[in-house]
């Protein structure tokens, strides 16, 4: 019986979120390197200047014309610091656009089965008679399956994954295998 499993919506929004997430981390660390440590720098400086002039009594008035707060910075941060924010900017970009452009592969991607044959999610039409084996191991506890076939001395396998796919339509795709499997016997 034909079937057709959708990626689910929950797998996308998941995924979508993670690449927005380690984009937005990219660009906070980004700001941090190239303006929020220079500023906190500027200030530190500044306080320090006076202090060491022996003008800090001066220091509430220039803060607060400078638009800062009276409060010293933490610390001073070193240009070390600055590139290690630069750094890890770089990183979790070059991360974020991976997982940007794994979701954007994967979207769209239909798992389905016709009367003859499955078709996996690259769009593979795989003969049931084609099929070599069925590798169920995580099946009970993750919903994972490993179809392993061979078309034209080409071996190839894929993934069924309930959670990533409609769970029904995989389901009934993973049963309609096992079938055309257990009569070849």
């Amino acid at each position: 019986m034909p079937a057709e499993a959708r990626i689910t919506p929950i797998w996308k929004k998941q995924k979508l979120f993670i690449a927005i997430f380690l984009l937005a981390v990219a660009g906070w660390f980004f700001w941090d390197g190239k303006v929020g440590y220079p500023r906190s720098n500027e200030r530190w400086d500044a306080q320090d200047q006076l202090e060491k002039d022996g003008r800090l009594a001066e220091w509430p008035a220039y803060a607060a014309s400078q638009g800062w707060s009276e409060e010293k910075p933490h610390k001073r941060f070193k240009d070390d610091d600055i590139m290690m924010q630069i750094a890890l900017s770089i990183a979790l970009s070059i991360l974020g656009v991976i997982a940007l452009a794994y979701w954007n592969t994967q979207k769209g991607r239909v798992l389905r089965s016709d009367e003859e044959a499955v078709y996996a999610p690259d769009g593979t039409r795989v003969p049931f008679g084609s099929i070599s084996g069925l590798g169920k191991k995580k099946w009970e506890d993750k919903g994972l399956a490993t179809v392993r076939y061979e078309i034209a001395g080409r071996k190839g396998q894929f993934v069924l994954d309930d959670y990533k796919y409609d769970r029904d339509p995989t389901h009934q795709i993973l049963a309609e295998i096992e079938s055309h499997l257990a009569t070849r016997g």
